[in-house]
């Protein structure tokens, strides 16, 4: 149980930001997120209940994750060190007794090292994940049973472009990465000796994502782990307008449609996303 919450919460930790009162800056690289809140409605487009709010610093790092779904709601702190890197996640669930911490630790190269997670809070590590590197590779590795992990492959100019996931059971799974010339991901290939192949193609506005400058430079602090496109609003420079997934099993297909409103800056300032014609969520953006 404590292993599939942590997949789950751990697959909402990336979406896209903008701003409400900063209109008329001429600027764009001064405007720093302060918060994202996403509401989720029904088909009657009233709110549901579930909700995520991201809390920021001035120097756009996250501080502070709050979600509310169906079943739990949660929060995640964070703490960095002064070259940025995140050194600590603690997590508070509010209505189920399990809350745990993350500590970070980083290699004489500043590249992560280890991750020990203290599933009870009480200072003893439970599990952990490790890094280690080989020319144009990562590979992270899980230590519990089943000794899962994945391989992340670089070209040689350190541009991600595929990874291998290598699960229990013996299921592998390649995940291919294309990108345009602008260096946003327009397809997520996934295919898999046990279930078939999940494909995802994405569209983009042109304007600026504001998550994607620290999404970019500090990738490990929040991702890696799951699959790339559990965070599509964080993997590119311009916001993705939509993205069609298909797989080899049609219960899984559907098309999101997000529609931004922007600032003079080109930065979003709220959106609405579409799930097959059927609004599914509203979203709000703060700046610095």
């Amino acid at each position: 149980m404590k292993r599939i919450f942590f997949l789950f919460t751990a697959s909402l930790l990336f979406l896209a930001c903008s701003k409400d009162d900063n209109n008329g800056s001429e600027n764009p690289q001064e405007l720093k997120i302060k918060k994202f809140t996403s509401i989720s409605v029904d088909a009657n487009g009233t709110p549901n209940g579930e909700m995520i709010e991201y809390f920021f610093d001035e120097n756009g790092k996250k501080t502070k994750d709050h979600i509310i779904d169906a079943f739990y709601d949660y929060f995640w702190e964070y703490a960095y060190n002064d070259l940025g890197q995140v050194t600590r996640k603690a997590h508070n669930h509010l209505n189920y007794p399990v809350d745990f911490v993350e500590n970070y630790y980083y290699d004489q190269n500043d590249k992560p090292w280890v991750i020990f997670r203290d599933w009870d809070a009480d200072g003893i590590d439970m599990d952990s994940i490790s890094f280690s590197y080989q020319p144009q590779q990562t590979n992270v590795q899980w230590f519990t049973p089943g000794q899962q992990r994945t391989e992340f492959y670089y070209n040689n100019a350190d541009v991600l472009i595929s990874k291998k996931h290598f699960w229990d059971l013996g299921v592998v799974e390649d995940e291919i990465i294309t990108y345009d010339n602008d260096f946003n991901i327009i397809n997520v290939d996934i295919a898999s000796n046990f279930n078939g192949e999940l494909n995802h193609d994405y569209e983009y506005d042109g304007k600026i994502n504001p998550f994607y400058e620290e999404f970019h430079n500090y990738p490990f602090n929040t991702y890696y782990y799951g699959y790339l496109f559990d965070h599509s609003l964080f993997i590119s420079p311009s916001n993705a307008t939509k993205i069609t997934r298909v797989g080899t099993n049609s219960s899984e297909n559907y098309v999101l449609e997000i529609t931004f409103q922007y600032n003079d800056s080109d930065y979003p300032i709220s959106s609405e996303t579409e799930k097959d014609g059927v609004l599914i969520s509203q979203a709000t953006y703060e700046y610095y």
